[in-house]
């Protein structure tokens, strides 16, 4: 008896052995680094571009303003000893508000800047999650990761390049 339970025991063992190895033939994974795509790509060179610009313009105004306060300071400290001691208050004020202004402005454009991030870049990665769908199914991969999860693989397995052509290829369509 015991002999037959030791003999049925190995049999599922070597089954389960023989499943595994046959599963893990079929697994094929591949990862792609985003950021790269985005970066190489015409469609995430052109949201990039766009994005730059939009925020040179958020810049240059908030510049605009600290030399505008930079005027004043100077101006103030200049003229200061022959101000009244309301003149300076009022002087020291104003610039207090435009100091505040700065501030508001300056976060008011960075909710702005990250809104219109996501606006430039939402088609892209649409486009992005499309091809990596087909060619997870056209090549049979298993899994396709996200390069900052991958801790170690061959070069083979990286399929950046091939996503930034197609998606290069699909946007000249």
């Amino acid at each position: 008896m015991k002999k037959v339970s030791m003999v049925l025991v190995l049999v599922v063992v070597l089954l389960f052995a023989a499943t595994a190895a046959k599963a893990q033939q079929n697994v094929k994974i591949g990862f792609v680094d985003i950021q790269k795509v985005i970066n190489e790509s015409e469609p995430g060179k052109r949201a990039k571009d766009a994005l730059e610009s939009y925020i040179k313009t958020h810049q240059t105004k908030i510049e605009e303003k600290e030399k505008a306060i930079d005027s004043m300071k100077a101006d103030l400290d200049k003229k200061g000893s022959a101000l009244s001691e309301e003149a300076k208050k009022k002087k020291q004020d104003e610039m207090q508000t435009m100091v505040r202004d700065i501030k508001r402005m300056a976060a008011e454009a960075q909710d702005e800047v990250r809104k219109k991030e996501t606006d430039l870049t939402k088609d892209v990665f649409t486009d992005i999650r499309t091809i990596i769908r087909q060619i997870g199914k056209d090549d049979g991969y298993t899994a396709i990761l996200e390069s900052g999860a991958v801790l170690y693989s061959t070069d083979n397995v990286d399929i950046t390049d091939k996503i930034v052509k197609k998606l290069n290829d699909l946007k000249k369509k």
